[in-house]
């Protein structure tokens, strides 16, 4: 007799369900793991960009000023405007 349902091993549920044994319960614990560490890097994909805070400007002005194309006064005035 064939049963169906969690514990009547089907093939379309359950744990181990295409692996038997605690084999299919490891592979079926990293698949939702996977599952869920995607969806956290594609929100984290699309909204990091979006606090407003870029450090970037700062730290090329901060390059200009090393490499002496801008003076000490141009340097404090800009960093200023970008606080």
């Amino acid at each position: 007799m064939m049963r169906y349902g969690f514990h009547g091993g089907s093939w379309l549920c359950g744990p181990g369900a295409f692996f038997p044994g605690p084999l299919g319960w490891v592979i079926t614990l990293l698949f939702w793991a996977l599952i869920i560490y995607l969806v956290f890097w594609i929100f984290k994909t699309v909204f990091a960009g979006k606090s407003g805070h870029d450090p970037r400007p700062l730290d090329t002005l901060k390059q200009r000023y090393a490499r002496g194309e801008i003076t000490e006064d141009e340097f404090k005035r800009m960093k200023s405007e970008l606080s």
